[in-house]
């Protein structure tokens, strides 16, 4: 099976896919009779992809090479939501939905990664994940929101949901910079402590570093 994903639209697509096909059933045409050429189109726009090479002369067809696909846009993300295929988690996002939608597509998403997290092992679960990640996009607070009200309705899946957070890239790279964030809270703040306790004013200390003069008043220790 030759599986050719494709994001962008390319005039020659269908003629390479010939070319990719040729190889492979020269290279593998005594072990394997049959290659099954199957393209996956990622596109975010929904279109009629050609699936056909052909080559002919006047009065004779030298050679007419069909291919499967799939247009992910045109698949209806709803069909796949019970299914415990990895692939189909990967891809969901890439589905066809509307922007009202796209809470429950995410939602739908993380409840296939509960029971995918019960076949599959960290790194494989992990590999879903990015895949998945980069097609989502996802913000935290939409992420955060969509967790509270899961909390309400089903509080032992939100739990389930949460403790996969060290494998969620995209979840583990926002603690990562709110670690991050908040090293350097705490490493400016000591600086305007030391600053103040070595004498100088507030204003001085806000004007050198920049800052509101809220802040430093904030971080002065009580006396």
């Amino acid at each position: 099976m030759h599986l050719e994903p494709q994001s962008y639209r390319q005039d020659d697509f269908h003629e390479r896919m010939f070319i990719y096909f040729s190889r492979l059933f020269e290279r593998h045409r005594r072990q394997h009779k049959l290659v099954i050429p199957i393209a996956i189109f990622t596109s975010d726009q929904a279109r009629d992809e050609p699936d056909t090479y052909a080559m002919e002369i006047p009065g004779h067809e030298i050679v007419k090479f069909r291919f499967l696909k799939v247009e992910l846009r045109g698949q209806d993300w709803r069909k796949f939501v019970d299914s415990d295929n990895p692939v189909a988690a990967a891809l969901l996002a890439k589905m066809g939905y509307n922007e009202r939608d796209k809470k429950q597509v995410r939602l739908a998403y993380l409840r296939m990664l509960l029971r995918l997290g019960r076949k599959l092992d960290d790194a494989r679960l992990a590999l879903v994940m990015s895949v998945a990640d980069v097609y989502f996009n996802p913000d935290p607070e939409q992420d955060e929101a969509m967790l509270r009200d899961l909390g309400k309705q089903d509080p032992e899946g939100a739990k389930a949901i949460m403790e996969m957070k060290d494998l969620v890239p995209m979840w583990k790279r926002w603690g990562y910079e709110e670690g991050i964030e908040k090293g350097r809270e705490e490493g400016r703040l000591q600086l305007i402590r030391k600053l103040l306790e070595k004498g100088f004013d507030p204003d001085e200390v806000a004007a050198t570093l920049e800052l509101p003069l809220d802040e430093v008043r904030k971080a002065e220790r009580p006396v």
